[in-house]
């Protein structure tokens, strides 16, 4: 039993994970909730600590139909990351909040930047001439929410209420997206009864919600990559390939591990422009434009990171300095969530933990990176 001393004022949790080599580890994770800053300053710790989320919040039908379900916000208690994400979510404001039909949302931190386009609600609509795009009704606000970027998904009509099992054909990049309608390519794999049937479905649609979130350098409604701040969820592409290969060898030599081709990125969520390697320091510059009233604005993550002494008091004690591997920004509460996570191998594992808050600028003995398994 580990005895842990936490004196950083985070909560904290310690859990077991396996590494794809199945070595097993305990995990130390610190989750900071920071208030939002102005004019450059470092944000400050938050009255209120949020509690470590225990696993994946979800956001849509996910028992009727979880392919149009989305990750709201991912859960807390995973392995480790290779870099550090940046994720951000609630609703994206236009100046002032005059209603607009069209406006540019950035977020960039240190090195790290991604812009969208955001749109207020429109169709596209089959005509003689074909599928047209109108006009933008004028909003207020935007979801941070991948329901309203480019995907889509259709299930077997005839499917159970219950269709976790259900046949479907869906965009691999989006299932849970908008203005997606499948090729004939898409249908290869169904059973010939369960294609036409979704076949037939598609060919009565004459009208789709056009996508709200997208990239500002594609034209609009082109198949196009789905845009967003939040979590990819695992199982949508670039993630899914990641995971390595399920086969026959696999589960014949190497189940229940990992499969031998498992890249550690697939542990990443962010948008691929949102992650940061080497990890972020923890005192950077963020910069917010097109996403709040006030319009753009500036202000530090905290500077400041925990420590942890390991047995500082045995012979063999040293200081960890756990990798800050994600920033979580929340528009509607004006707060961001810091997670730092430290792996402990149980082999050598340590029998007293002290954990402390200090300011990043004093830790360069330490560097800014931390551990993997």
């Amino acid at each position: 039993m580990v005895r842990i001393d936490n004196h950083s004022g985070l909560p904290h949790l310690l859990y077991e994970k396996a590494a794809p080599s199945g070595e097993r580890f305990d995990v130390l994770v610190l989750r900071g909730t920071f208030d939002f800053a102005r004019d450059g300053e470092p944000m400050a710790l938050a009255t209120e600590q949020r509690p470590i989320l225990l696993g994946d919040r979800y956001d849509g039908p996910v028992s009727s139909q979880p392919l149009k379900a989305v990750i709201a916000e991912e859960g807390d208690l995973v392995l480790g990351k290779p870099g550090t994400d940046v994720l951000m979510q609630g609703h994206l404001r236009p100046r002032k909040g005059t209603p607009t039909e069209l406006w540019q949302a950035e977020l960039s931190l240190g090195s790290l930047s991604k812009t969208i386009r955001v749109n207020g609600p429109r169709e596209i609509r089959d005509s003689l001439t074909g599928w047209r795009l109108g006009e933008a009704t004028p909003v207020e606000q935007v979801p941070l929410d991948y329901r309203l970027a480019y995907g889509g998904c259709f299930y077997d009509p005839e499917a159970p209420a219950e269709g976790a099992q259900a046949a479907s054909v869906h965009y691999p990049m989006n299932a849970a997206g908008c203005g997606w309608l499948p090729s004939s390519a898409d249908f290869k794999r169904l059973d010939s009864d369960v294609r036409q049937r979704i076949e037939k479905q598609v060919s009565l649609i004459r009208r789709l919600p056009a996508p709200q979130l997208e990239d500002p350098l594609t034209p609009p409604h082109q198949k196009l990559t789905p845009q967003g701040f939040g979590p990819i969820a695992r199982w949508w592409e670039p993630r899914v390939s990641l995971q390595g290969t399920f086969d026959e060898q696999w589960q014949q030599h190497r189940s229940p591990l990992l499969p031998a081709d498992f890249d550690p990125r697939f542990y990443q969520s962010a948008p691929a422009s949102l992650v940061a390697t080497p990890y972020l320091g923890g005192d950077e510059i963020v910069r917010l434009k097109g996403c709040l009233v006030e319009g753009e604005c500036s202000m530090r993550l905290p500077g400041v990171a925990p420590l942890v002494l390991i047995d500082e008091s045995s012979p063999s004690g040293h200081a960890q300095l756990p990798p800050l591997d994600t920033v979580r920004i929340d528009l509607d509460r004006r707060q961001a969530t810091l997670l730092w996570r430290l792996p402990l191998a149980q082999q050598a594992a340590p029998r007293r933990l002290s954990i402390g808050l200090v300011a990043v600028s004093a830790l360069q003995t330490f560097g800014k990176k931390g551990a993997r398994p």
